[in-house]
């Protein structure tokens, strides 16, 4: 029987194991931390768990424009991070029972390559296997201007722990994570600046997308600050002052640094055993994620961009499929969903626009406002777009961008239809139901065929 040794118990590793477990293989998995990884620990399931409560203290908040009265409201953060750790427990539990399930061995320490087929634990002990998945992960950037003995200076995993609400919060990094943060906690009541070094929030999407994201931080209350970079930070009892290139200066309680993540890599074995790592620190791999030593794969973050639990997902499946079965099965990297749970969402994937320009291909796009959806307007949530990109003549959708009202789950019908190589015209021809948001998908795309019904 074929045995599978997993390195990481995050996203790519857990998932990896299940699917090799599945395929027959005796699998170990060797953890450092919890299972789960950063994503449902210090990530994706934690952040969301805090944006859920925002969106409740905010509703309860608008609730008058409804017609319903509240007679008080109020937040009780600690009752929120509570309810944050209790949301994270209980996934986290879900994954270990899962891997019990399938009889997957789970061993805690931490590890490193010791060459084709072998793992050194910590204690001194060895595993063995026919072959093995490096799914070590990533973590936070931390940029040298800050003190990092200060409390008050944070990465995302430090901000998940935080016990109260900063009256000031500086954000520095207005890519996901940043902008993820930021709506959380302007709606929970801190006062949110935004430093970015690049022209827009959400550098990757669209012109268009950063700027409509910006427009709604406006209106927030949210400021932001683009083409910076903070030169200097000064520490003092009542708050650190964040000093930008061009001599502003951003006054903060607390600071996030939110500017990146890069690959865990360094002291695991890799290169000592003969796995090829680029200047990154990236695990390099193939299109079937197999490394430079034979016998060896890796997945997730470590391998490279996008860094994405879902992208982690589908390489730990597939580096599990390749080892314990032999096969070549190659990664697809041009449908890839983004999703961005700000407010409001943006979510987009493929050839945006930007990209097409950038590549000198010839597309069309169609498009809409949410302002003209019933569903959007009845939830008091009309601000935002659909914009689909697709082959000339209504052909082959290749991508999009959306920016609005849950269009985190919106996204996905127009993945579908990118991976099955369907056309507006398809997409045209699908019946939304009526009252939905979903329905913007749907009028979006008759309008690019000149088609449109509730749009001009």
């Amino acid at each position: 029987m074929t045995r599978i040794l997993v390195l990481g118990g995050g996203p790519a590793g857990y998932v990896a194991a299940l699917r090799a477990a599945q395929l027959g293989a005796t699998v170990t998995v060797v953890e450092a931390r919890e299972i789960g990884g950063t994503c449902l620990n210090r990530g994706c399931i934690p952040t969301k768990a805090m944006v859920a409560s925002a969106e409740r203290l905010h509703a309860a908040r608008e609730a008058a424009e409804f017609g319903v009265k509240v007679s008080e409201v109020a937040l009780d953060f600690g009752a929120l991070m509570a309810r944050k750790e209790r949301v994270t427990a209980q996934l986290r539990d879900g994954v270990a029972q899962l891997l019990k399930g399938r009889k997957v061995e789970v061993v805690a320490g931490r590890a490193t390559l010791a060459g084709p087929g072998r793992l050194t634990i910590a204690d001194g002990s060895t595993l063995e296997g026919d072959a093995v998945i490096l799914a070590t992960g990533s973590e936070p950037v931390r940029l040298r201007v800050f003190d990092w003995g200060d409390p008050r200076v944070m990465t995302s995993d430090d901000l998940l722990a935080i016990d109260h609400v900063p009256a000031r919060l500086a954000i520095v990094g207005g890519g996901v994570i940043g902008c993820e943060f930021a709506s959380a906690f302007a709606r929970l009541g801190a006062k949110v600046t935004v430093i970015e070094m690049l022209d827009q929030l959400l550098p990757g999407e669209d012109k268009r997308t950063g700027r409509s994201l910006q427009q709604a931080f406006k209106k927030a209350g949210i400021d932001v600050v683009l083409k910076d970079a903070v030169e200097a930070v000064a520490a003092a009892p009542d708050g650190l002052t964040l000093r930008l290139a061009d001599g502003r200066e951003v006054a903060g309680d607390a600071a996030l640094v939110s500017v990146g993540r890069r690959p865990v890599s360094s002291g695991m074995g890799f290169e000592e055993a003969g796995v090829a790592v680029d200047e990154h620190g990236f695990v390099t791999v193939d299109d079937t994620l197999r490394t430079s030593l034979d016998g060896v794969f890796a997945a997730g973050d470590v391998a490279g961009p996008p860094l994405l639990a879902h992208w982690a997902y589908h390489e730990g499946a597939l580096a599990a499929e390749n080892a314990v079965t032999g096969s070549r099965l190659e990664v697809d990297r041009s449908v890839v969903p983004s999703c961005v749970f700000s407010s409001p969402e943006v979510a987009s994937f493929g050839l945006t626009e930007d990209r097409a320009a950038a590549e000198g291909r010839v597309v069309e796009v169609a498009h809409v406002r949410f302002n003209g959806n019933s569903k959007a307007v009845i939830e008091g949530e009309n601000d935002g777009y659909v914009r689909i990109v697709c082959e000339p003549g209504g052909g082959r959708v290749l991508g999009a961008s959306l920016v609005g009202p849950r269009v985190t789950e919106l996204v996905h019908e127009l993945v579908l239809a990118a991976h099955a190589g369907l056309t507006l015209a398809d997409v045209a021809a699908t019946i939304h139901a009526h009252p939905t948001l979903a329905e913007a998908v749907g009028e979006a795309a008759l309008g690019g065929l000149g088609r449109g019904m509730h749009s001009l």
